[in-house]
């Protein structure tokens, strides 16, 4: 696709040019892809700038273009992995990608949860894929025991190998529909989720790169995207234990991803089984982004 340009910054201008059109930040995707196929920093390239790229680079780079402008593949699943927390997640279609906006609230939560004195937390992760939630918490909280659920055995597999890759051994990953792989003796300390949650409705809208290729089930729910929030919302209650020391910090022990269009109605329905404390929490965009309460 590519005539091979003899620098880095002829590389980078090449990429950039040829992506224009496709994606919003050309050059960003463009230093991504350079950092990607060839190993290095943004500061080693560019201080070795006469140095270019091998052949084999560029046929892979090549390649890697071909996939994002005809194939409309997301360059996480190119590139394998994704930054969260201090984790490296391992991608693979279809489960789906981890979000800097999921990365943005469990990063809040476990900056609260590290004021309390008893860390040795039991924690119920829904909806896991890739694992990114549940192995963020049980890493910043080793002595905590976490639990990661997910009804598809292609997102499980793939958190088993983040689990391995990550090193990380306080994290069970088993396969239930929400909670009905437990019976009601089994609490939790706290209990978070990343549900499906866009309407049926919505789905022509969204980006071919999610469309084509991310799972449809863990994003798309029922009743305008309320049908997994609202079961969740129902059933936590009874496997929620007493944590006096959450109750006496004020953590919610309940943290559900929500979309940006949903926070009253996802208030209201907290409200409607009972819960206390409730908060509707915005990301960086000043979107909302959470719902988060406490019960018991």
């Amino acid at each position: 696709m590519l005539q091979k340009p003899q620098t880095i910054l002829e590389i980078l201008a090449t990429i950039t040019e040829t992506l224009s059109g496709h994606f919003a930040s050309p050059k960003s995707y463009a230093w991504w892809i350079l950092e990607a196929i060839t190993g290095k920093r943004k500061e080693h390239l560019v201080l070795h700038n006469s140095a270019g790229i091998t052949s084999e680079q560029q046929e892979k780079l090549d390649t890697w273009l071909i996939a994002l402008i005809k194939d409309k593949m997301p360059l996480q699943y190119l590139i394998g992995s994704v930054p969260f927390g201090d984790l490296e997640i391992l991608v693979a279609p279809p489960t789906l990608i981890p979000r800097p906006e999921t990365e943005e609230w469990c990063l809040d939560l476990i900056d609260q949860l590290q004021h309390l004195n008893n860390k040795k937390l039991t924690i119920l992760d829904l909806c896991s894929g890739s694992g990114c939630i549940a192995l963020s918490l049980a890493q910043a909280l080793p002595q905590a025991s976490v639990y990661g659920v997910d009804i598809a055995d292609s997102a499980l597999a793939l958190a088993e190998k983040n689990k391995i890759h990550n090193k990380i051994n306080n994290v069970t990953f088993i396969h239930s529909d929400l909670f009905k792989s437990f019976t009601p003796d089994i609490t939790f300390d706290l209990i978070v989720a990343n549900p499906p949650y866009i309407a049926q409705s919505e789905w022509d809208t969204l980006a071919p790169s999610v469309t084509h290729w991310e799972d449809k089930n863990a994003l798309i729910a029922d009743d305008n995207g309320f049908t997994i929030i609202k079961e969740i919302l129902k059933k936590a209650p009874e496997y929620l234990s007493k944590n006096a020391e959450l109750a006496m910090l004020k953590i919610p022990n309940v943290w559900i991803e929500i979309g940006y269009l949903q926070g009253a109605r996802a208030k209201e329905l907290m409200q409607e089984y009972n819960y206390r404390d409730i908060k509707v929490k915005k990301d960086l965009a000043d979107k909302d982004r959470v719902l988060v309460g406490a019960m018991r």
